[in-house]
């Protein structure tokens, strides 16, 4: 048996309505202490200077700031001694955090010299060679084997995909013209590397 009071009635309507003010405002600070709650943040280099591309970054272009984790990029430098000395490869602009990627080392190349790619040959496929050692480029001319660039330094090195020399200018025709139609050869140097 349900007894009905107006009494009851009344007293319910008087507090109902000031319960669910209660309740929202109670909402509505719960929402914004979350909002405005410190995330966690992360050490991150941005820039405080623009950089045009193909300039060095300087010490005074970036800084380190705690970025907030959840929007920083996952490449993200985190120490500048990644990004200052290196070249920009495109522009930076101020406030962007920065990336590996956005630079490049500088040139290993002396002037007049040039980096050709060399198709991959037993001596590079054997191991025996690393970068930073000095070869002699052989090819194959009508009258016989000569060499196309004497004390080249290789730059880089991959079994498969070959080498990469530096030489000097004046020796890019004739090897490039060696590499393309597979007539060259390296010579490690002795006392290399």
């Amino acid at each position: 048996m349900i007894v009905h009071s107006w009494s009851l009635q009344r007293r319910w309507l008087r507090i109902r309505r000031p319960l669910a003010a209660a309740c929202i405002c109670g909402g509505i600070l719960l929402a914004w202490g979350r909002l405005n709650q410190p995330g966690v943040s992360v050490p991150t280099v941005v820039a405080v200077a623009d950089v045009n591309p193909g300039a060095v970054v300087s010490p005074t272009d970036v800084q380190v700031v705690d970025w907030p984790a959840e929007s920083r990029p996952a490449p993200a430098a985190s120490t500048t001694d990644e990004l200052v000395g290196r070249i920009a490869v495109g522009p930076i602009l101020v406030g962007e955090p920065l990336t590996p990627q956005r630079v490049v080392a500088p040139s290993t190349l002396d002037s007049g010299e040039v980096a050709v790619a060399l198709p991959p040959d037993p001596l590079t496929a054997s191991g025996l060679v690393r970068p930073g050692d000095t070869v002699n480029l052989v090819g194959q001319s009508q009258t016989g084997p000569r060499t196309l660039a004497a004390s080249a330094r290789v730059l880089t090195l991959d079994p498969q995909q070959g080498a990469v020399v530096a030489i000097p200018l004046t020796a890019a025709p004739s090897v490039t013209q060696a590499a393309a139609t597979d007539s060259i050869a390296m010579a490690l140097l002795a006392g290399s590397g």
